[in-house]
């Protein structure tokens, strides 16, 4: 069952109030809330932002402390299944979902580390942050476990970016609240470069050697979860795209996202533009992916992996940039359609 949207304003007497206080005010009192028969606590409030199902204006919000303005438009999204979940394992039940122990954080997923970053290559089928689901394990706890285990309980983990559940690669996290900041301000003015590889079908004709997507993305109405290219009303997005392997039906495809909207790379390559077709992601069921190659080897995931990651150093300004290597899915599925030829990494 998909959730269910709660549609609240925020009142005069809310004004300037953080984001959280505003979701714990308000949607206690919400009949639609209500009628669900969940409860929702000041946890959940947390874990439903940090989880993405808050919007502010349209805008996606994953940062608590934001201030809300008097006549502002919260869209809440509510699975009543995984809050009650979550309510009966408070009380001293038990609840069903992969446990902590699926993945275990180890140095050799760290790329790079000083005393300000760590640059980190995470696994496909990892959430990067909590999700409503308790049980279910994710990079920034494991991150922060490791890091108290290694350094003392009091290590840091600072949270900037995030990648999709099924996509792999290079990301940074701070580990002093000095390098917030820069980092963030990297993210938000663009100045962080991120370089994908994906593996795309390609049937309909050749893909062009290079190829820049611009268009307007939105949440696409009456499917959960899913983004479309929009005349009106969205946000603007930008990507280059560069074809580095081609093989009979198929292409290997480097991406660099000039913005960073949900979803980007994959709508970009499934829609396709007017001179180039669509080229969805192997793997990505979501927007018309094939969920097998040459028609009979199963694919695991959307082969989707963040290679790269180029930023300027939070504390020098000293460009930092590390590679994160191909998992093995992505290079068996990279073996099977393009023979020897390798996808390790982005090409110059």
């Amino acid at each position: 069952m998909p959730p269910k949207k709660v549609v609240l304003i925020v009142p005069p007497d809310l004004a300037g109030s953080r984001l959280d206080v505003v979701l714990a005010s308000m949607l206690p009192a919400s009949a639609e809330v209500a009628r669900m028969g969940v409860a929702i606590s000041k946890g959940k409030v947390r874990k439903l932002v940090m989880a993405g199902a808050v919007y502010l204006n349209s805008g996606r919000v994953r940062i608590a402390s934001k201030a809300c303005r008097a006549g502002a438009r919260i869209d809440v999204y509510i699975d009543p299944a995984k809050l009650s979940t979550d309510a009966d394992r408070e009380r001293g039940g038990t609840a069903s979902g992969p446990g902590s122990s699926a993945w275990k954080f180890t140095e050799a997923a760290i790329l790079f580390e000083d005393e300000w970053i760590l640059g980190v290559n995470k696994p496909a089928g990892l959430p990067t942050q909590p999700t409503l689901d308790e049980a279910r394990a994710n990079l920034y706890a494991l991150l922060q476990k490791f890091l108290r285990a290694r350094d003392g309980a009091d290590a840091y983990v600072g949270l900037h970016h995030r990648l999709d559940r099924d996509t792999s690669g290079a990301m940074v996290f701070t580990k002093k609240k000095a390098a917030n900041a820069e980092i963030g301000r990297a993210f938000a003015e663009h100045l962080a470069k991120k370089t994908y590889l994906a593996i795309v079908a390609s049937r309909e004709r050749t893909l062009p050697d290079s190829w820049t997507v611009e268009n307007y993305l939105a949440r696409e109405k009456g499917k959960s979860g899913r983004m479309t290219a929009v005349r009106s009303g969205g946000d603007r997005a930008i990507t280059d795209f560069r074809t580095l392997l081609r093989a009979d039906g198929y292409a290997l495809v480097e991406a660099k996202p000039r913005t960073g909207r949900m979803h980007q790379i994959r709508v970009h390559l499934s829609q396709g533009t007017a001179d180039v077709g669509p080229a969805p992601i192997v793997g990505d069921r979501a927007y018309g992916g094939p969920a097998n190659i040459a028609g009979k080897t199963p694919v695991p995931r959307v082969m989707l992996h963040a290679a790269a990651l180029t930023f300027p150093h939070p504390i020098t300004n000293l460009e930092i940039s590390f590679t994160a290597p191909p998992p093995a899915d992505f290079e068996t599925c990279s073996r099977l359609l393009f023979g020897n030829a390798s996808s390790n990494g982005p090409r110059s």
